[in-house]
């Protein structure tokens, strides 16, 4: 894949394939982030198991506390409100299941993809969406960006954790105000905090203001 394609590309399994070795935490909140897109379509149990999905991504719960997380979606029995369908279910299941790296993540994420832009009634619109979210967690390869720790100021450090923590990234121009201030010039840095998003958890620059894989 080219810097031009991965710059255009809604194919989230294409963009898993052309990387080398893609961080399993940052697969596992992007499957979260797919989900959360279709929140509305998903039984409250299986969003809890969701919300454990992102802790156990950044090593908040164990791994027993994950695979309870796991079963309990799996053979919940609540009544479909909201308007779940199979589709969320499975996206659902789908992001619980990527919990460790392996050959078959690729796949796992194809599947959570393909039944999260299901589950709405815009599929290419979805997957032009999921794009931009994974984009927005793995960066541009073609293009790494070194991070000075000097920029990491307890200004930009607070911005940076109170958005990761909220899940609101409406500061993120603000962050890039405090990073220059800070003595940030990196263009992909900075044009990236002020750029129309989407942002969620995982985004490249938060995660290289908090020292995250």
């Amino acid at each position: 894949m080219t810097e031009e394609e991965w710059l255009a590309c809604d194919n989230a399994k294409a963009m898993v394939d052309s990387l080398k070795s893609p961080s399993c935490r940052k697969l596992q909140l992007f499957t979260c982030a797919c989900c959360r897109r279709i929140w509305s379509f998903i039984a409250e149990p299986r969003q809890r198991a969701i919300e454990v999905a992102e802790q156990y991504a950044d090593a908040l719960v164990t791994r027993a506390e994950f695979n309870l997380a796991y079963v309990k979606a799996s053979e919940d029995s609540a009544p479909r409100i909201k308007g779940e369908g199979l589709e969320a279910l499975a996206a659902t299941r789908s992001t619980l299941g990527l919990s460790d790296p392996g050959p078959d993540k690729c796949s796992t994420v194809y599947w959570v993809t393909q039944w999260a832009a299901t589950a709405t009634n815009d599929v290419p619109g979805e997957w032009k969406v999921q794009g931009d979210l994974f984009r927005d967690i793995f960066g541009n390869p073609f293009r790494p960006v070194a991070f000075d720790t000097e920029w990491r100021t307890p200004t930009v450090t607070a911005l940076a954790r109170q958005m990761y923590d909220s899940r609101d990234f409406g500061a993120m121009p603000i962050l890039a105000d405090a990073l220059q201030d800070a003595g940030c010039d990196n263009d992909d840095i900075l044009g990236h905090c002020r750029g129309p998003g989407p942002h969620v958890r995982g985004c490249w620059v938060v995660d290289l203001v908090l020292g995250k894989e």
